[in-house]
């Protein structure tokens, strides 16, 4: 079952950015439909995936449409996903068309955010589940929740503007896997 894997993955990670962060997030993986997108009380858990080039030089970003924002590529976990870390994958190359392999089993961060109203969801919040993967090829095709899908040289991410979680998890996996 997705949610054993999910608290099996919280339990086990080497870091996270705060031990709130991963009370909160255990808390919901004990709750029914952990997983739903229509679950908004206090939220669901999402999918995403920091993955570096082939050559190790960079890490794929992508413009998101709806948020405005670069952030890595990720999104919902479907309820036919057999794995978190194939909902991330599934995700970076529905998003970007890159194919991946994972660096890792293991979550690289965890981080909770707040996604703003839209009809007809209310606000609530993402409990992000963050994998490594390595891209198979440079190639990018960003689809139509994206405005663009780009490479970005580690020292030029805060260029884009991204937050402090983001900035986390890259750094994090700059120093092991570039």
């Amino acid at each position: 079952m997705i949610v054993t894997e999910i608290e099996t993955l919280l339990r086990d990670a080497a870091s996270y950015p705060s031990r709130d962060v991963v009370k909160r997030s255990l808390t919901l993986a004990g709750l029914a439909d952990s997983t739903d997108r229509n679950r908004f009380d206090p939220g669901h858990f999402t999918a995403s995936g920091f993955v570096v080039s082939p050559d190790g030089t960079s890490l794929l970003m992508i413009h998101h449409r709806r948020l405005d924002r670069w952030l890595q590529p990720g999104g919902h976990i479907d309820p036919d996903d057999p794995s978190p870390i194939a909902a991330a994958a599934r995700e970076v190359h529905e998003e970007t068309g890159v194919e991946t392999m994972p660096i890792e089993d293991g979550l690289v961060d965890v981080d909770i955010h707040r996604i703003p109203p839209r009809d007809p969801e209310p606000s609530h919040e993402h409990f992000d589940l963050r994998f490594a993967f390595r891209a198979l090829t440079t190639d990018l095709v960003a689809d139509d929740e994206v405005y663009d899908a780009v490479w970005v040289r580690w020292d030029d991410l805060d260029s884009y503007g991204v937050d402090d979680s983001v900035l986390r998890a890259a750094a994090a996996l700059r120093r092991a896997y570039s």
